[in-house]
């Protein structure tokens, strides 16, 4: 697991490097891509890990014609420059968070003596209370990477004998949110807690051995399911608008009306159906999560 830092600095054509990794290999081939990205030549500073189980590398950098990749917009879909990899690690948000702590630390600070006197009193208690539970978020995410590492042991299963991951799979466990062959956060920390009392324990990566790969790569969280969700029922209420109603003679921009003639915010069902018909088919809906559909 790695974390990739890189900072613009304040003087011109310079910029900074920081990667940590358990894996030295790992490191060497981040700082690889990322010198030759910027047509640096030279080698940075190495040194292993306060655990000693990963390495460290630290540079600053000429590389006036090729800033380093960053936050391209304000945009919530814009989260590239979040991650050295394609998905973001536990680790790094864990490392996102406290940085975000740090900066709105400093932010409360600097807002204590502005430029134009006001009182902000009220905002800088409010943004270190922020900072605050950014902090112990940071945490309790870092807690999770380790376990995810396979740092901290784990109990095999739940109180009820319920197993997770590879152990869960062709459950039926109905309550508690169905068999855990992906387990929350939560989950993951209380088997942590409950590895204590256990006679056998075992790591995330071993109690995960055997999940399907195809489940690894396709998951997504309830989140986004749920987000996915919400965007369809938008992009369906707009196609509705879009669609001539044949039970009640609605055109474009209209709302079905009643038979006395009043508006509704309730489209007519073939309305209904066949904007959602036309809306699944260019998202490629299929139940519960949408998935691409070729051509459409």
């Amino acid at each position: 697991m790695s974390t990739t830092d890189s900072r613009a600095l304040p003087d011109d054509g310079r910029a900074e490097i920081r990667i940590m990794s358990a894996d030295a290999d790992a490191a060497d081939r981040i700082w690889e891509e990322m010198a030759n990205a910027l047509g640096y030549a030279g080698q940075p500073r190495r040194r292993d890990t306060r655990e000693g189980h990963g390495v460290r590398l630290y540079a600053v950098v000429e590389a006036p014609d090729r800033p380093l990749p960053g936050q391209a917009d304000a945009a919530e879909t814009s989260i590239s420059h979040l991650s050295a990899g394609s998905r973001i690690t536990v680790d790094e948000l864990a490392v996102h968070c406290s940085a975000a702590a740090v900066w709105l630390s400093q932010l409360a600070r600097a807002a204590e003596t502005p430029d134009t006197p006001v009182e902000l009193a009220d905002d800088i208690e409010t943004m270190r209370r922020e900072a605050t539970t950014l902090r112990s978020r940071a945490e309790r995410l870092h807690r999770v990477a380790r376990i995810i590492e396979g740092d901290v042991p784990l109990a095999t299963g739940f109180q009820r004998g319920d197993g997770w991951g590879a152990a869960a799979l062709d459950t039926d466990r109905e309550d508690y949110g169905g068999p855990a062959v992906i387990p929350t956060a939560n989950q993951l920390l209380l088997l942590a807690d409950s590895a204590g009392y256990s006679d056998t324990t075992v790591t995330y990566p071993s109690g995960m051995n055997g999940v399907p790969n195809s489940l690894l790569k396709s998951w997504e969280s309830k989140t986004a399911q749920q987000r996915r969700a919400a965007e369809r029922a938008t992009a369906i209420a707009a196609e509705v608008l879009r669609i001539e109603c044949e039970r009640c003679g609605a055109t474009e921009g209209e709302n079905c009306r009643t038979n006395t003639g009043r508006a509704a915010e309730q489209a007519h069902t073939s309305r209904q159906r066949e904007a959602e018909a036309n809306v699944d088919v260019r998202i490629g809906w299929i139940g519960d999560n949408p998935v691409a559909v070729p051509g459409a």
